[in-house]
């Protein structure tokens, strides 16, 4: 196939991307019922705001939005002490979170969804467009439209934005934390690391790991000194109510990731393969939910060694590959849901944008490939429908191997970028845009 060919190729495929983003991911959340992600962190933060427990069931439901509409079964759940276990609310989010959010809860709930909507969407469609700056690509680019093409198709990404979880702004931040390190502003870049890691820890904890090991200080300490001002503004403001607010937290925790509860990675039906955490594939491996949640704490601990052992000995680090790596093996060990996914924008940014060996570019791509389409819920459709053969659905290998393939597929790539970091030298890459010295 010819140059021209391709490049024809590539737009149309690069259309229909952002077609299915905007489908699946703004368009479905604008014309939603307004129960998603934000409405509840929205509540949340309006109770921290008011100086009361935003941990507690019954300010979640006396601070409800007046403009939406309220399910008969939350009171009900919440009477029988069931909605963090049946339902996952009030969410666990730390206090930092809700204290960056809570400048929303000024504006009434439909003004409020409307703006994180625009801001939510509009940061993810600039973060490709950021890494491509940085890479010292045009956006004319064949690679740059390829990385496109593959970003705006990203399942993960549209099921975020779909449900308006915070986690998509979370990894638009630490893009545009990077970006603006490369571009000189060292402030800004820690300021925007530190509203990232307040609002999503264990989506944007990875890009902090990854300034503190390359001794980024400057980077590091502002966003570090940030998040724990915004922390301690969160608790000075219970505590100053007289709001025993701890105990409560730790109660709504252990209801949430209690046995039969949504986060229960030991579920009989197909919604624990949403998450995408290592416990999930070692449970239906073994059948033992405490030997499971220690192997994969365990091989997160072992990895995240390694990885931090990998980048003390390279003297001519790869930044986005170590981001990379760093970003997909945090996904592995604790809590996650498919949408966290979205920090695979980091390894397809490398692959396609940096490396030039093309068996590399293919093999990372490869293995990120099963997050273009959402696998486990398209898989457990055609299953009730009896579309796949009943013997194929009650064999062994359905909830061991086949549900749960983008958990072991998350593991086999957080091995293959460890790899490709212990055997740097010998992967040429593209040089990219120069950046400023910022520690």
């Amino acid at each position: 196939m010819t140059s021209k060919k391709w490049r024809i190729l590539v737009l149309v495929l690069l259309v229909l991307a952002v077609a299915e983003f905007c489908i699946r991911g703004p368009v479905r959340i604008a014309g939603g019922t307004g129960w998603n992600d934000f409405l509840f962190p929205y509540i949340q933060a309006k109770t921290w705001a008011r100086g009361q427990d935003p941990y507690s069931q019954r300010s979640l439901i006396s601070d409800w939005p007046p403009d939406v509409q309220r399910p008969p079964w939350v009171e009900t759940d919440a009477a029988n002490g069931l909605l963090e276990l049946k339902r996952g609310i009030p969410t666990p989010y730390p206090l930092s979170s809700l204290v960056v959010l809570s400048p929303f809860t000024l504006l009434p709930w439909s003004l409020a969804i409307a703006l994180w909507i625009v801001i939510s969407t509009g940061a993810a469609v600039l973060s490709p467009f950021a890494l491509i700056s940085v890479c010292g690509l045009a956006w004319s680019d064949l690679r740059a439209q390829i990385f496109l093409l593959a970003v705006f198709a990203l399942t993960p990404l549209h099921t975020g934005l779909g449900t308006a979880n915070p986690a998509m702004l979370a990894v638009s931040l630490t893009i545009a934390t990077f970006w603006a390190e490369h571009r000189g502003r060292p402030k800004l870049a820690g300021i925007l690391l530190a509203v990232a890691v307040c609002l999503k820890p264990t989506v944007a904890g990875g890009l902090l790991l990854y300034y503190l090991a390359r001794r980024k200080w400057r980077i590091a300490s502002i966003a570090c000194v940030i998040a724990l001002a915004v922390a301690g503004l969160g608790v000075l403001r219970l505590e100053w109510a007289g709001v025993h607010w701890v105990a409560s937290y730790l109660e709504n925790t252990r209801r949430i990731f209690a046995p039969g509860s949504l986060a229960d990675f030991t579920r009989p039906d197909a919604i624990r393969f949403n998450m995408i955490n290592a416990q999930v594939f070692f449970y239906g491996l073994l059948g033992n939910a405490s030997l499971a949640n220690r192997l994969a704490q365990l091989l997160g601990v072992v990895l995240l060694g390694f990885w931090a052992w990998l980048c003390y000995r390279q003297r001519s680090p790869s930044e986005l590959l170590e981001i990379s790596a760093v970003s997909v093996l945090s996904l592995i060990s604790v809590y996650h849901r498919f949408y966290d996914a979205a920090v695979l924008i980091w390894p397809l940014a490398w692959s396609l944008l940096l490396v030039e060996r093309r068996s590399t570019t293919i093999l990372t791509s490869v293995l990120i490939a099963p997050f273009l389409v959402p696998g486990p819920a398209v898989l457990t459709e055609l299953a009730s429908t009896g579309r796949i053969p009943s013997f194929l659905v009650n064999g062994w290998w359905w909830n061991t191997v086949v549900l749960p393939h983008e958990v072991w597929d998350l593991i086999l790539l957080t091995f293959l970028l460890l790899y490709f970091m212990f055997r740097s030298e010998v992967f040429s890459e593209q040089t990219p845009a120069a950046s400023v010295a910022s520690e």
